[in-house]
């Protein structure tokens, strides 16, 4: 085996475990019915990725010239990532999210290009591979319109918008998990930047397709597994095993709803969640039941984990507080820490997350 073929195997299984691991982590979001709806947007977001993957596979390899009828099928499918990956920020944890007709506007590109490459799908077979060597010749230096640029970036160009503009509405929205999804905006932009700038100068450098192909490839297998490896390792983001995690436990049904009913007894009478330094143990320790017991009916009996439940106690002792008048004697951050926030950042954070309203706006809608 000689040093170029030797190369070739290395890019055919790289590429191909990087596909395998992106389908796996495809399941897993499929699967996490914790995601709601969010799941399929993101899940489309990364199919289109992974079938341009697997292009960069059948470039490099040349397998493609052996099966010229799937060259460009999915292609049109890079247009879906960009809006895909908006409305899964858009939606994650938000229960009442729902598409809009207007929404449909962001699919008008992938239809466009589709429309647009579907008379490429019937062409003949001399067709497709006079068109694939043409790609894989030297691309003539300097030579290169506007209006190519255009067409190869705008899928890009799109991604980079659709990344920017998803920053910014976590950014506003302060959503759930909000330093972990501006990351993947961030992930997902810096990707579109890089292959834009690349791309750019390939085209007008004269590179070969096969040299864009195997380097773009790189950068995009990165992109997978970073994601993957965030997706699948931040339990947080995607407790997507939290189902087999608990599927040994010896709690049955009933026992788990007399827990459920000793965790709301003891938090409306002790109060123990007004204590900033409160921990799941001390809980524990409190109502003599292992704390992995309290994390499960938790998690499958009132869909929360332990700090959403005691910031959901501080947050409706907060709103007694205000509107009690409590603003007018003590300062915002008084209050949170009279409710058990450790900082008037955290209150204010909780507080907006529960209320879609910071603690002023909510005194003036009261008052209303």
């Amino acid at each position: 085996m000689n040093s170029i073929e030797s190369f070739a195997f290395v890019i055919t299984f790289l590429l191909g475990g990087v596909i395998l691991i992106g389908c796996f982590i495809m399941l897993i979001i499929l699967k996490s019915a914790s995601l709601k709806q969010s799941r399929f947007f993101l899940a489309l977001a990364l199919l289109g990725l992974i079938q341009h993957l697997v292009t960069y596979l059948l470039f490099t390899t040349q397998l493609i010239k052996q099966w010229p009828h799937i060259f460009g099928i999915g292609y049109p499918l890079l247009f879906l990532v960009g809006p895909s990956f908006y409305f899964f920020i858009r939606s994650y944890g938000d229960v009442t999210f729902r598409l809009k007709w207007l929404d449909l506007l962001h699919i008008l590109p992938f239809i466009g290009m589709f429309i647009l490459f579907l008379p490429r799908y019937f062409e003949d077979v001399e067709a497709k591979l006079a068109l694939i060597n043409y790609y894989y010749d030297i691309l003539p230096n300097g030579a290169v319109s506007f209006s190519v640029w255009f067409q190869n970036s705008l899928h890009l160009l799109l991604l980079l918008g659709y990344s920017i503009a998803s920053f910014f509405y976590v950014y506003r929205k302060d959503k759930k998990n909000s330093f972990l999804l501006k990351r993947f905006s961030i992930l997902l932009g810096g990707l579109a930047l890089f292959e834009l700038l690349l791309q750019t100068g390939f085209l007008f450098s004269g590179a070969s397709v096969i040299t864009a192909e195997i380097v773009l490839s790189g950068l995009m297998s990165i992109t997978i597994l970073l994601l993957g490896y965030w997706i699948v390792d931040i339990k947080q983001v995607l407790p997507v095993l939290e189902g087999r995690k608990y599927k040994t436990s010896p709690l049955s049904d009933s026992r788990s709803n007399e827990i459920q009913q000793q965790i709301e007894t003891y938090f409306a009478k002790e109060q123990s969640y007004l204590y900033p330094n409160l921990k799941i143990n001390d809980v524990s320790k409190a109502m003599n039941i292992p704390s992995h017991h309290i994390s499960q009916v938790l998690s499958e009996r009132m869909g929360l984990n332990f700090y959403e439940l005691i910031n959901g106690y501080r947050i409706t002792k907060a709103k007694e507080m205000l509107r009690s008048g409590a603003l007018d004697k003590l300062s915002v951050q008084a209050i949170g820490e009279e409710c058990g926030f450790s900082s008037k950042t955290s209150f204010y954070r909780a507080f907006k997350k529960m209320t879609s309203m910071t603690p002023t706006e909510f005194v003036q809608e009261e008052l209303n």
